[in-house]
């Protein structure tokens, strides 16, 4: 199975290919027909239904809510009830992160800020940025006081639409010109005729010319190091220059239906991407420079009058004489002046663990017993240019989750009963720091190879739960909104299963959206709500309409008793009858 990869999962990649480098990538600009990387184009069986068009103005009223369903939110009640706390279960989606961001700031607007959250792949990324968000030293202080649930859902809101500020800031800077460079290899690889002197059967030469690329001053902080390690020491060259060369090729879009991609190095060293993206977190966290005047001013002037618009809109406004979007891009500027150039001693949010400071979990799939065993050989035969298999028994496959003991046990010990196949895969990692995580949930297969955690167990992306609502649920979470996009499951997701020994009964069992005792539909019928976009439907440089849909996108409520902070949302709805949202209803088939 050929999948339309996600260029996205890969940590910073997943952030800066959005703006001007993604046309690098072969972006066409067409919603949906981008060349990218990683892994949520749902199966080819399921037709999804037409995007919804959307109104350019920044105040929506979101798509698929009929009339006759929207919920009532009349409340004639003097004293209404306490609003709801909720964590958010986050798909992962690749390049398309930016639609986590616009959805996440209207949740927050809604309901507060959050009591949880969890995800894997790209959404761990959007973990780790929401649970720096959450350590703002002004996210609950107004001026004087504590800010009430709704003013501090205002703030979180304006923070996560900031990012949109951020992203555009960084199309400038060094971590956007970095991944830029990375980007560039493949194509310079073509340029210089690599494939042609493969080809030909001109080997040495075409190592050579591989070699030399690979370790230029302009790409080797950002190129894997086993990539090069791998050609250096191999044993035979015509073998893994072929290899490295169709990594390379298949940068924009790779088959997960050959077993090399666990065992073949990435052309991404990601620890150095998650470095990228530990500078966004700890900005937002308050770390370095934190400049508390000018936080309290954006903050202060922009949160409240910014609720229900886009960042485009809330730029613009007025806060004392200045933009918004002025004083976010100052404050910005200033920290990143200070924190870079001491960024190696500075505080950092990567050494903190995960779920220290919000309950967080992340996923990431492990290979245990035999599979592990299987994939050590697999991985020392082929670096040996030898011949290899993985044979893998599926009950081997495990869904790893690092966070808090706490949390992790209960989903471990699935203190809800569910009785769904995924919940008895549950395994736990432990609390590790977000600089361990980081390079290994976001390194999907084809991306990067596998990686070992220990002796016994082997990290292979986080693809395995992309619908973390019942670990949450575990994890002692009360009412969780499940943040997707219409449609069935990845088609990526099976694949790779797939090759690690998933059945065809077990698929069922998994992501069978027309079996109500399926993981999947387990998932949508134990949330308290779904925030159902249409994400798939825009390719990663259509900023407007990405934030567009996702910010105002159907809210299908499940929950009677989630009470917002603020306004009631004017989406929300009993039954968007949408499919991978609404329990019950099926994607259509071709």
């Amino acid at each position: 199975m050929t999948h339309r990869s996600r260029l996205g999962a890969a940590t910073l990649l997943a952030l800066a290919s959005v703006l001007a480098l993604a046309p690098a990538c072969g972006d066409d600009g067409a919603g949906g027909t981008a060349d990218t990387l990683l892994a949520d184009t749902a199966a080819p069986a399921d037709t999804l239904p037409p995007a919804d068009t959307l109104s350019p103005a920044d105040t929506l009223t979101p798509a698929d809510t009929a009339p006759a369903d929207v919920l009532d939110t009349d409340t004639a009640d003097a004293s209404p009830p306490d609003p709801t706390p909720v964590c958010v279960a986050i798909r992962g989606n690749g390049e398309l992160i930016t639609a986590h961001f616009a959805a996440l700031a209207r949740i927050a607007e809604t309901y507060g800020p959050f009591e949880g959250v969890a995800g894997g792949s790209s959404a761990s990324i959007t973990s780790f940025l929401t649970e720096s968000m959450h350590m703002h030293p002004l996210l609950r202080r107004c001026g004087e006081r504590d800010c009430t649930r709704a003013e501090a859902g205002a703030r979180l809101g304006l923070l996560y639409k900031s990012l949109f500020g951020y992203l555009g800031a960084m199309t400038e800077r060094d971590e956007a010109v970095a991944v830029g460079r990375i980007l560039a290899v493949v194509e310079l690889a073509q340029e210089r005729g690599i494939g042609e002197l493969i080809a030909s059967g001109r080997f040495t030469e075409a190592f050579q010319a591989l070699v030399t690329l690979l370790e230029s001053d302009d790409v080797k902080d950002l190129v894997n190091p086993e990539v090069l390690t791998l050609l250096r020491d191999s044993p035979d060259k015509t073998k893994h220059v072929t290899d490295v060369w169709n990594a390379l090729k298949s940068f924009g879009g790779f088959s997960a239906a050959d077993p090399i991609i666990f065992v073949r190095p990435g052309l991404v060293h990601f620890a150095g991407l998650a470095r990228q993206i530990g500078r966004i977190g700890s900005f937002y966290a308050g770390y370095g420079a934190y400049d508390e005047a000018a936080w309290s001013a954006f903050l202060d002037g922009c949160a409240g009058p910014g609720v229900g618009l886009l960042w485009p809109s809330v730029a613009a406004l007025d806060a004392g004489g200045e933009t918004c979007g002025a004083r976010f891009a100052a404050l910005l500027a200033a920290w990143r002046a200070d924190f870079i150039p001491r960024e190696d001693t500075a505080q950092n949010r990567l050494d903190d663990r995960v779920g220290a400071h919000l309950r967080a979990l992340v996923v990431t799939s492990v290979l245990t017993g035999q599979a592990a065993t299987a994939f050590a050989t697999a991985r020392a035969a082929y670096v040996q240019a030898g011949e290899w298999t993985l044979p893998v028994a599926f009950d081997d496959v495990k869904i790893g989750y690092w966070g808090r003991a706490i949390d992790v046990s209960g989903v471990v010990a699935n203190t809800k009963g569910f009785p769904d196949l995924r919940s008895s895969k549950a395994m736990s990692l432990g609390q590790a720091t977000w600089r361990e995580v980081l390079p290994l949930s976001p390194a999907e297969p084809g991306l990067a190879r596998a990686y070992e955690l220990d002796g016994t167990r082997v990290s292979a992306g986080g693809w395995p739960d992309l619908e973390p609502v019942l670990a949450l649920e575990n994890a002692g979470c009360e009412r969780v909104i499940y943040l997707t996009r219409r449609g069935g499951e990845s088609s990526f997701a099976q694949a790779v299963a797939g090759l690690l020994g998933m059945s065809e009964a077990q698929r069922g069992q998994l992501y069978d959206l027309a079996d109500p005792a399926s993981s999947f539909s387990l998932s949508l019928s134990e949330a308290a709500g779904v925030w159902c976009t249409t994400w798939d439907a825009f390719g990663a440089t259509d900023l407007a309409g990405i934030m567009a849909d996702a910010y105002g996108a159907p809210l299908e409520i499940h929950d009677a008793t989630l009470v917002p902070a603020g306004p009631a949302y004017s989406g929300a709805t009993t039954s968007a009858s949408l499919p991978g949202c609404t329990p019950g209803v099926l994607p259509a088939t071709r």
